[in-house]
């Protein structure tokens, strides 16, 4: 999220009354969003550059990208999920008790999530600033324990979330059970083998998503510009509309 602050529309939903559906991150700046939002329109199918590989695997992945709305780019450091809205006060004075210095970032390399098998989220990593964020997300944690927030039990992976994927077709019974076969043998040959079993094409498919995200985030004759983030923000998500509406309910300035 950058620029104004977003107002919820009427009618956005929270997950139950009197609950907010919570999340604290970093903002990225204007000049940030102005790229990603470039590179969404870049890589939908109608924009997909001659140069990159046309086939019908890839052709659907990009159907399949169901985009992070421009302004809302943000780099999460911990989701909350629902809290009581009586309780977003204390959440914000135990943030604001945390010293940080600015944060200096780069942008790295694309990547989906799962590693192994149908992606469902594709992501740029930071090529500077994740040990920073790392330990920052490791200090929201520590300051949220006394209040009843069980630290996150899975490693902090800094990245800004460019798409989510739509569930693809599911192939049929003949095509799945070619997919079972084929991950079977490899099992026997002792080879490592993506779980669930994942088609060779649609392997393809990502590698030359990736390679396509890569080389317009890294092309020389528009350099993607660092940052400097200067605040934290614990963000209120309304998920009412189109697309989610991100408030900010507390912004917490760098201090040391």
């Amino acid at each position: 999220m950058s620029g104004g602050e977003q107002t919820a529309p009427p009618g956005a939903t929270q997950d139950a009354p009197g609950m907010f559906r919570c999340f604290v991150g970093l903002p990225l700046p204007p000049e940030w969003q102005d790229r990603l939002a470039a590179l969404r329109d870049e890589l939908s199918v109608s924009g997909h550059a001659s140069g990159d590989v046309r086939d019908p695997a890839l052709t659907d992945l990009l159907r399949r990208l169901r985009w992070t709305p421009p302004g809302n780019w943000h780099l999460t450091l911990r989701f909350l999920g629902g809290v009581p809205a009586s309780r977003c006060g204390e959440v914000a004075d135990a943030l604001k008790a945390i010293p940080f210095a600015p944060v200096s970032l780069a942008v790295g390399g694309a990547g989906v999530f799962p590693a192994r098998g149908a992606p469902r989220v594709l992501w740029l990593g930071l090529a500077r600033g994740a040990r920073e964020c790392a330990a920052l997300a490791g200090a929201v944690d520590a300051a949220l324990v006394p209040l009843g927030f069980a630290p996150d039990d899975r490693p902090f992976a800094p990245h800004l979330t460019l798409a989510r994927l739509r569930e693809a077709h599911r192939p049929d019974r003949r095509e799945n059970d070619r997919q079972r076969n084929d991950h079977q043998r490899h099992e026997r040959r002792g080879g490592e083998s993506p779980s669930p079993p994942f088609p060779r094409a649609a392997w393809e498919a990502r590698d030359a998503l990736l390679a396509a995200v890569d080389a317009r985030v890294s092309r020389s004759a528009s350099p993607w510009p660092g940052c400097t983030v200067r605040d934290m923000v614990l963000w209120r998500s309304d998920l009412g509309g189109a697309h989610p509406v991100y408030t900010p309910l507390a912004v917490l300035p760098a201090r040391t």
